[in-house]
């Protein structure tokens, strides 16, 4: 009886698998023909539902970033049992197109038992549905569910690695400032007619004030501030791009920090989205941005604990194969 029973309760199970609607990365593209005509997941007993409290499995789609994974941990924690994972997309099984990314990790495995998995980039939707059939399968056949691995201890250990590789970086003494520059403004060393734009050069000490001039001028419209490392000069140039919103004028304000001491004064005061494109820079390249009410990282939190990733001594590549793949990256 009891026998029957248990047979009985794995056949509703395997009749009404519900996910979590949570889509992790790119693979729930492909998520939304399922709902429709004519692959119905609905005739399957399938449903995405908005709490865990309520699901039966979650599902990988796609690259897995740091953050992702976090999330995808705490949600799995809040599903009842028994309860199951799935995987779609070479991301999750290699890392795919992100094996190099210091950003991801590369296999779901190292953190939960998965029950399925579907190649390709992306999977077609009826993929999905053979993997949903195969996991319905499953359960009936008596699947007990899938189980969080030593998630936070291996995440730890990862993160650690990084911080200790960020002290290493900075201790290292830097080259010194090998660097020819001439300073221009108000007049356009380069000018590029076809977009409007007028490149002009000045010393740090008087960015501000090159700035408020433009802006009296009518170039009131911060569009972005560029980066570019030069380690054997031991300098990062710095480019603000200005633009004059009545005839789309715009100027490209160079200046350059010593990458042993890469600070400038923040312009958040001139212009307030400077807020947050200083803290891109700040965390892609490690300039500081003096006076800036919360120059903290804001892209990279908790994806990335190592050096600014986008200077060209940073060699992030060789620090996934070392870490993830054991040093091939063929192996993966």
């Amino acid at each position: 009886m009891a026998s029957l029973l248990r047979r009985l309760v794995d056949w509703v199970r395997s009749r009404s698998p519900w996910m979590i609607h949570y889509c992790t990365a790119c693979g729930a593209v492909e998520f939304p023909p399922l709902v429709t005509s004519p692959l119905d997941w609905e005739r399957y007993g399938y449903m995405p539902v908005p709490s865990p409290r309520q699901a039966d499995f979650v599902a990988g789609m796609g690259y897995l970033t740091r953050k992702t994974v976090k999330l995808m941990i705490n949600l799995f924690r809040q599903t009842p049992n028994p309860k199951f994972v799935v995987a779609g997309c070479n991301c999750t099984a290699t890392g795919g197109l992100y094996w190099d990314s210091y950003a991801t990790y590369k296999r779901l495995d190292d953190f939960f038992t998965v029950s399925g998995w579907v190649p390709g980039c992306m999977p077609m939707p009826d993929d999905w549905t053979a993997l949903i059939t195969d996991l319905r399968r499953q359960i009936y056949e008596g699947l007990k569910g899938d189980k969080l691995k030593d998630a936070e201890e291996f995440i730890a250990r990862v993160e650690e690695g990084e911080r200790r590789w960020r002290e290493e970086y900075f201790a290292k003494p830097q080259p010194p400032v090998n660097y020819a520059f001439k300073e221009t403004y108000p007049e356009c060393e380069e000018r590029y007619e076809r977009v409007k734009l007028c490149v002009t050069s000045v010393r740090r000490e008087r960015l501000k004030t090159a700035l408020s001039e433009l802006k009296e001028k009518g170039f009131v419209l911060l569009s972005n501030i560029d980066a570019v490392d030069y380690p054997k000069n031991g300098v990062i140039e710095l480019y603000y791009f200005v633009e004059n919103k009545d005839d789309s004028s715009q100027v490209a304000l160079k200046t350059f920090v010593p990458r042993s001491e890469p600070e400038i004064e923040s312009v958040h005061d001139l212009y307030p989205n400077a807020l947050f494109i200083e803290r891109e820079v700040y965390e892609m390249m490690g300039v500081v941005f003096k006076g800036h009410p919360e120059l903290r990282k804001w892209i990279l939190d908790g994806n990335w604990e190592g050096p600014p990733p986008l200077r060209k001594d940073v060699d992030t590549a060789t620090y996934v194969v070392k870490t993830f793949y054991g040093g091939d990256k063929y192996g993966r």
